[in-house]
């Protein structure tokens, strides 16, 4: 009987884990990353919402800038693959997955300020643009 509640524990903990690590690379975890470390904007910055329309024009500005200054880690598609990102620890985000999982807000307060080797692009780009990347992001995502 013993032996066999130690296997059902050992299981539900293999289980528990499998999930953690699911749900943390749904959401842009990489395995090995600190389950601490998670980033996300301030509640302020994370609830504001988008105050560019997501129209093509806006989604066309926002795939030219990030093909720009994002691709190149993140990759032409946003899947985490782009030659620079290789290296990179942590690894850069996979968006497609990730951008359904995060507000307008989050998405936008990375973007203007960076962390680790992702600069931060408030200084160099627009409110406007910004939220532009916004909205590329979120379609690539299907969103």
């Amino acid at each position: 009987m013993r032996k066999l509640t130690i296997r059902r524990n050992r299981l539900a903990v293999l289980l528990g884990m499998s999930i953690a690590t699911g749900t943390a690379l749904a959401h842009g975890h990489h395995p090995g990353m600190d389950m601490t470390d998670h980033w996300t904007a301030p509640e302020k910055a994370a609830k504001q919402r988008n105050p560019v329309p997501a129209t093509p024009a806006s989604q066309a500005r926002g795939e030219a800038l990030f093909q720009t200054h994002c691709a190149a880690c993140h990759g032409e598609h946003g899947e985490g693959d782009g030659p620079a990102g290789a290296n990179l620890s942590p690894k850069p985000a996979n968006l497609k997955t990730m951008a359904a999982h995060h507000s307008d807000g989050d998405l936008a307060w990375k973007i203007a300020h960076g962390r680790d080797a992702m600069p931060g692009w408030k200084g160099s780009l627009k409110p406007k643009h910004i939220w532009d990347l916004v909205n590329h992001i979120r379609r690539l995502a299907g969103s």
